[in-house]
């Protein structure tokens, strides 16, 4: 109930979906609709509710998936990044001016612009890991000192503790608030697993994620309002680009845009530097994606043919489905198993 998602609004997971998710309506995790809790993979710990850790992991169900995977050219990509399709919570976060606690505080936090982001941004973790993350735009007003962009992305626990990266921009002036302090906020992605993505989402000359939010906070602007923005990552860099309300702010009595709507001072100020790009062999490419579609022409046909079946034979198509869709040897190995159950 507390813990629906991994910090659902700011990862922008679920769990558990549907009203447990924000904005409402995100399809639960695959796990979830199976009737696994959260306590089967995530164990309490010696101290006990606050010490809670995920002891379990993908292979200890999934063994011949993650023994094919293992050997397959996704090897080097977690399976988050692939079967996680979109993120909420949290688009963009302004930290100024405002009432916090019925009382003034320079640093009130607008973080109400829920929406929903996808597909996921895949970046390397610190060993080279490809992960799905959640990428959004943070400014704090009223800094005093000039701060320097960090160069390169970082980690909050270089040795691996958390995958969490995150890139300072730096400091930039604005109308109010003094300097502003700009960053990346970048999270790794644990939930909602489902549906893999397809080959060609990931496998383009430039990662393309869309933002859509609406700022839902009760201080600050007079009017609601809705925008988005885009998040575009390359050889190049990543960028937060084409930032956008759709209807003209508004700032209420004793606020100003700057205080939780800063960032429309700086559009175009979200930028890293760093190779982003998901590189393949065209040919080689080619060739897989040409399995990958006959596997699937396959596999609709036998999905048909094994709904009938008792549900014996379906927990070995399941399986044998499973190990298929992550094997390299997938069309050699699906024909064995028709073979083996003298399926046409």
């Amino acid at each position: 109930m507390c813990h629906t998602g991994a910090m659902q609004s700011r990862r922008g997971g679920t769990y558990i979906g549907g009203s447990y998710s924000l904005p409402e309506g995100m399809t639960p995790d695959v796990h979830y609709k199976k009737d696994i809790h959260c306590a089967d993979c995530h164990t309490t710990g010696e101290k006990g509710m606050g010490d809670m850790q995920r002891r379990a992991n993908c292979q200890d169900c999934h063994l011949e998936i993650e023994d094919a995977h293992a050997k397959s050219i996704h090897k080097n990509l977690d399976c988050a990044a692939c079967h996680i399709n979109e993120l909420r919570g949290y688009q963009i976060v302004i930290w100024g001016p405002g009432k916090v606690s019925g009382k003034d505080n320079p640093f009130k936090k607008y973080s109400l612009y829920y929406g929903i982001q996808g597909p996921p941004i895949l970046m390397k973790d610190q060993k080279g890991k490809w992960m799905a993350v959640k990428v959004f735009p943070h400014s704090v007003g009223n800094i005093k000192q000039e701060v320097q962009p960090s160069g390169k992305v970082m980690f909050r626990w270089p040795k691996g503790e958390t995958r969490d990266p995150y890139y300072i921009v730096g400091t930039v002036n604005a109308p109010a608030d003094n300097r502003h302090l700009l960053w990346i906020e970048i999270q790794q992605a644990s939930h909602p697993f489902g549906k893999g993505r397809s080959c060609e989402s990931c496998h383009k000359e430039r990662q393309t994620s869309t933002s859509r939010w609406e700022y839902m906070d009760d201080q600050g602007s007079v009017n609601p309002f809705t925008g988005g923005y885009r998040i575009l990552a390359d050889s190049s860099g990543l960028r937060i680009t084409d930032m956008k309300s759709d209807q003209p702010i508004v700032a209420a009595s004793g606020y100003n845009l700057a205080d939780f709507a800063s960032w429309i001072y700086f559009r175009d100020r979200w930028q890293m530097p760093g190779d982003f790009s998901i590189k393949a062999d065209k040919k080689k490419y080619r060739n897989y994606l040409d399995v990958s579609r006959k596997l699937n022409g396959q596999l609709r046909h036998l999905d048909e043919v094994f709904k009938v079946k008792d549900a014996k034979e379906k927990k070995k198509y399941t399986e044998a489905k499973g190990e298929a869709l992550h094997s390299e040897g997938a069309l050699q190995m699906l024909q064995d198993f028709r073979n083996k159950y003298h399926v046409k």
